[in-house]
């Protein structure tokens, strides 16, 4: 196998060279998904464009009410940032779940999202966050929700020649906690049997103000639970609510029997993870 490895300095030149060489060209961030996929031949490109030196790329910045997130920032970084402190912590849970140390010193958050496994963990977290991805094509720049961006089982709205710079966070208000919780075969280094993230806004009064509920690992793409979601809405939470929650939540799988797990026992899993991740951010929320 071989092919061409260019270095753009800026996001117009990696915009030129993917006019310039088409379905041939292939982007590199952290490389983690893409290796794999060259390991096994599952691609053969004939362009191999690093943007490890265009700028801009990988920042983690507060901006304009927003954490901004730069397609160059791995997961190690987000575990590791002051930033995520507070109401924002299910992202960097969920990142220390992605492979091994060395896995998440390299691998990035955008790359995760651009290979859309409706088994990764990030997903359920930035979708009970509300969060967007930015895109710039020769079209110009597009800002899509990220329920828009997943179109169906590993497809996104990527058009050709796009690429998406950031993922946008909107800081969340006073009185909200979230959590993300997953379940595989094993402890670590596992692909998720399920995996959910909620994120909770509560009233002065306790009453759910705001709530949103990610799953994955049970539908062809990342989802979210809305019918669980107004189960809670308004309400003052108790435990049976939130086991209703569950229940609701677990409706609103679609999941595949595979090797690691029938879906019957995915739904399962879901109404038990959801409920106990829903406890965990209203705790949370009543410490903010």
């Amino acid at each position: 196998m071989s092919f061409t490895y260019l270095e753009p300095t800026s996001v117009a030149e990696t915009l030129g060279l993917l006019a310039a060489h088409g379905p041939a060209a292939r982007l590199l961030a952290g490389g983690t998904d893409l290796m794999v996929l060259l390991r096994r031949h599952k691609i053969d490109p004939g362009v191999l464009i690093d943007l490890g030196r265009v700028p801009g790329l990988d920042r983690l910045t507060l901006e304009s009410g927003a954490l901004v997130i730069g397609a160059r920032v791995c997961h190690r970084q987000i575990e590791s940032s002051p930033l995520f402190a507070g109401a924002l912590q299910a992202l960097p849970e969920a990142c220390a779940t992605v492979g091994s140390v060395q896995i998440r010193n390299v691998a990035t958050l955008a790359g995760n999202l651009c290979n859309a496994s409706p088994a990764a963990d990030t997903p359920p977290v930035l979708l009970s966050f509300g969060a967007s991805v930015r895109l710039v094509g020769p079209q110009g720049v597009r800002a899509l929700s990220l329920e828009e961006f997943f179109q169906g089982y590993r497809q996104t709205a990527l058009q050709p020649g796009e690429i998406l710079t950031e993922v946008s966070i909107p800081l969340p208000p006073p009185r909200t906690g979230s959590r993300f919780e997953k379940l595989g075969r094993r402890k670590a280094m596992e692909i998720s049997i399920a995996c959910v993230a909620a994120t909770v806004t509560l009233a002065p009064g306790g009453e759910v103000q705001g709530v949103r509920i990610g799953l994955g690992s049970v539908a062809p793409v990342s989802l979210r639970a809305r019918r669980a979601e107004a189960v809670l809405q308004g309400q003052r939470p108790t435990p049976e609510l939130l086991a209703a929650a569950g229940r609701a939540a677990a409706a609103e799988c679609d999941p595949i029997d595979d090797l690691r797990a029938t879906g019957e026992y995915r739904r399962m899993v879901v109404e038990t993870l959801v409920a106990r991740a829903l406890a965990s951010a209203i705790t949370r929320a009543q410490g903010e």
